[in-house]
């Protein structure tokens, strides 16, 4: 039984072989200047010393709680840590990740103050030699009800890391764990269609690490493709609920498929049947978007992807080589 005043955090960490970040991201969680934390590692069958440095954590502080299963998957690690968990509030962290030693207090008082059922917070994409701190246009920020709510998560916050969910718009929810890719957003907007409020917030208290261990960042994984089932889920999901999102929000998985189809053609292996099958999803997509209902950029790659996937390659992987080049 929680005796503590303090509402209950289930602090739920996912990890699978996050090397040095570990340590840094635990860390920052038993830190926390808001003590009253359930701070559950689900180890995904790590290969290194991961499920070691966990129980060491737990040695330590009685909060942290450790357990181990065969190696699953991300969503089938969190959903694990949903089932130990009691909190109140839920809070997702990868395990390269870490955040600011202040974070659950700020947001605790942010979900009182505004008597919201989710709070959304800014972050920094962290590189070895320098972070970069993530930021939209000040007026999206602050109170919105459930449908203002899903059009600012459907263009700026898909992730489930950056936010503190009460426990009410969590329960019966699930990590879909047929989707390798794409499932954080996916479990984000089924949480935000449960809350009547949401708070955005533009400080940033999440250190979003970049580094080539990360699920999406590194080398492409055919596991990824399962990404293409979200259309399925997103079509109904939008037209009936969020028809006026409807072409933005499926203009996301039209983005999602050209970056498939670039990662596969940057990879050594010739993902060639794999391609061919993203380019029909593309195209069957496609025709049921309003174009001019999203910025003219994102339109005019789509249509250079719809004539050619080629030229959409050449002319990405020439843009980001000048990038480079620009930035040193």
């Amino acid at each position: 039984m929680n005796n503590n005043p303090q509402p209950l955090i289930s602090v739920i960490i996912a990890i699978y072989n996050p090397g040095k970040y570990l340590r840094a991201c635990l860390d920052s969680i038993v830190g926390q200047t808001y003590k009253n934390l359930e701070i559950i590692l689900v180890d995904d069958g790590s290969t290194d010393n991961s499920l070691e440095i966990c129980r060491e954590y737990a040695e330590k502080d009685s909060r942290v709680i450790v357990h181990h299963k065969e190696n699953s998957g991300v969503s089938a690690t969190r959903n694990q840590g949903i089932r130990l968990a009691h909190g109140d509030y839920f809070s997702f962290i990868d395990s390269d990740d870490w955040i600011e030693k202040d974070t659950y207090e700020y947001l605790m008082n942010l979900m009182t103050e505004h008597n919201v059922d989710v709070v959304t917070h800014e972050h920094y994409a962290t590189y070895p030699n320098k972070e970069v701190a993530h930021k939209i246009p000040d007026t999206e920020y602050g109170l919105y009800n459930r449908k203002e709510a899903m059009g600012i998560l459907v263009h700026y916050f898909p992730f489930a890391c950056n936010k503190l969910f009460s426990k009410k718009i969590i329960e019966g929810l699930w990590f879909n764990e047929e989707i390798c890719r794409g499932e954080d957003g996916l479990f984000t907007r089924l949480a935000f269609d449960k809350a009547d409020r949401a708070w955005f917030d533009p400080r940033p208290l999440y250190h979003y690490m970049q580094s080539e261990e990360s699920a999406v960042r590194g080398v492409f994984r055919p596991s990824q493709l399962t990404a293409v089932k979200l259309i399925d889920l997103y079509e109904p999901f939008f037209s009936k609920k969020y028809p006026e999102l409807y072409d933005y929000a499926m203009s996301n998985l039209l983005h999602l498929m050209t970056t498939l189809y670039y990662d596969m053609r940057v990879d050594k292996v010739k993902y060639l049947q794999e391609q061919k099958m993203v380019v029909k999803e593309f195209n069957k997509l496609y025709p049921k978007i309003n174009l001019g209902n999203i910025p003219k950029k994102s339109a005019t790659l789509y249509k250079t992807f719809k004539i050619s996937p080629t030229m959409f390659y050449l002319s990405k992987k020439l843009r980001l080589l000048i990038g480079r080049i620009a930035h040193g």
